[in-house]
């Protein structure tokens, strides 16, 4: 037990220096050097991972089913690795943006849809997918005042390392403007939220949860939560559907689209609505997976190579 402490005291020492490094190059580079960095990093691991390069082409081949041309395939996966790879070093300054940081990152598209939804009086569900630089609409709603809840998943650390990388950048996280409510634990936070009136963030192709529907995804058999839904209509809280896209000078288009239907039913009905209302839902994120496939490849080579017994895959039949 006294060697895990010193060790955990070792980690989070040499995690604190780490840090402080690297907030200093944030400062003084800028979030936008800060991205091309990570962009960068992305074209150098795509060169030399050839394993991951060629699972994440083939991802791109079936998501671009009519694009016979291996050079586009192969551009849209150097941009994929890219995309990733410039979000994972956002991610890791997301406790140090401040307002004007986002106002400068950030083009927004649909604010009034948000502002038309909570005038309603049941809360939003804010429908995120890990899609391009997800993560973004929490912050920016936060420091524009709004009250926002981000459900988070089951914590899965493969290491001592791995806990003490958690904690640490959980403890910068909780410097901005939005609070994490558990997944595992009780429903009553995220009904609170939403009696509240407050957003509550949920991204609709996690892999927490065990009420699973099956669905067409991409020309594939996909298992997604209808969590989302049954909670809509539980609470009566509006699901607006959320998408950041990366533009090439790494800003962000964020898009808050209009309210999704959510046609009336019965008690009786409920099970096979909220399903219905998840196979609704997947065929219109799969139009912006169609459309961007390099903001969601990587989600699909992770979802595969995670996939576990308390990780499910997303794809559950054969190619």
């Amino acid at each position: 037990m006294k060697i895990t402490h010193v060790l955990t005291g070792l980690i989070d020492a040499g995690l604190w220096v780490f840090g402080e490094i690297s907030y200093f190059f944030y400062r003084v580079m800028g979030w936008r050097r800060i991205a091309s960095t990570g962009r960068f990093l992305g074209r150098v691991i795509c060169r030399l991972d050839a394993k991951r390069r060629e699972a994440l082409a083939q991802e791109i081949r079936l998501i671009l089913k009519d694009e016979k041309d291996r050079e586009v395939i192969m551009q849209v996966t150097r941009r994929g690795f890219e995309n990733h790879y410039a979000r994972i070093t956002e991610t890791f300054f997301f406790g140090r943006l401040s307002k004007d940081i986002l106002d400068e990152m950030v083009e927004v598209r649909g604010m009034e849809n948000i502002d038309k939804a909570l005038s309603c009086g049941h809360g939003v569900i804010l429908l995120l997918a890990h899609f391009g630089s997800f993560l973004l609409p929490l912050p920016y709603l936060g420091h524009k005042g709004y009250k926002v809840n981000q459900l988070t998943g089951k914590q899965r650390h493969k290491s001592l390392i791995h806990e003490r990388v958690w904690v640490w950048r959980k403890r910068d996280a909780d410097r901005l403007p939005v609070k994490y409510i558990q997944a595992e634990r009780f429903l009553r936070p995220m009904l609170n939220a939403l009696k509240n009136n407050e957003i509550l963030c949920i991204a609709f192709d996690g892999r927490d949860g065990t009420n699973w529907t099956p669905v067409n995804f991409l020309g594939r058999k996909a298992m997604f939560s209808a969590g989302p839904f049954k909670l809509a209509r539980k609470t009566g809280a509006v699901v607006i559907p959320t998408f950041v896209i990366r533009n090439q000078d790494d800003t962000h288009l964020m898009l808050f689209e209009k309210p999704f239907d959510l046609p009336r039913t019965t008690v009786s009905d409920l099970k096979q609505t909220v399903a219905d209302d998840t196979d609704r839902y997947t065929q219109f994120f799969s139009d912006y997976v169609k459309k961007y496939p390099c903001h969601f490849g990587m989600t699909l080579l992770t979802h595969n190579f995670n996939a576990s017994e308390d990780y499910p895959q997303l794809f559950v039949d054969e190619t």
